[in-house]
């Protein structure tokens, strides 16, 4: 579970506030961005976002403007990127442009595939790694019985009984909720 933000010390420089934010939303920025623009380029907007983020630190109020500061940069910058991609590849007649409405799609889904993480985070250390064995790796039971140095049915049980837990945990998030079913179901 997240750790509480103390934007009062965000606002006054406080390095372990930042570092909580850069925590809470590294990750999900940086899926967000990749999406967009590639792993290539988004490794740099990711961390520029976050330097203009600590440069304005002491403008923010709340977590959500936070939040909202953070996605809109990184944003921007990802079409800006790809304007300056289009138009170093105007040749190209395959271009792809980024609509909002798909921007808007990425956010919202990487979101709450932080939600899920979060929710994996909560769960006992033998179910947490083989969920994210199973279904953030893609690894097989086989396989993740073999990592792990468990047997098969071992890794099913613990991936049902994981599953059963995560569901209450987001009971609150029904895009949570239908998420993981999905993520569950391909993998059973």
């Amino acid at each position: 579970m997240p750790q509480c933000i103390d934007i009062a010390n965000f606002r006054n420089g406080d390095v372990n506030a930042f570092k909580l934010i850069f925590e809470e939303y590294y990750q999900r920025l940086s899926y967000f961005t990749r999406t967009i623009v590639g792993d290539e380029e988004a490794e740099d907007i990711v961390q520029e976002t976050f330097v203009k983020l600590w440069e304005r630190a002491d403008t923010f109020d709340n977590t959500t403007s936070i939040k909202a500061f953070l996605y809109l940069t990184a944003k921007n910058a990802c079409l800006n990127v790809t304007r300056h991609n289009k138009i170093i590849k105007l040749h190209e007649t395959q271009a792809t442009e980024v609509s909002e409405d798909n921007l808007l799609f990425n956010i919202i889904r990487h979101e709450v595939i932080g939600e899920i993480r979060a929710a994996v985070d909560q769960l006992p250390e033998g179910y947490r790694k083989v969920i994210y064995l199973s279904y953030f790796e893609g690894k097989t039971n086989q396989e993740t019985a073999e990592m792990l140095n468990i047997s098969i049915n071992t890794v099913k049980t613990q991936k049902l009984r994981g599953f059963k837990i995560l569901r209450e945990v987001l009971k609150h998030s029904p895009e949570g909720l239908l998420i993981l079913s999905a993520m569950f179901h391909s993998g059973l």
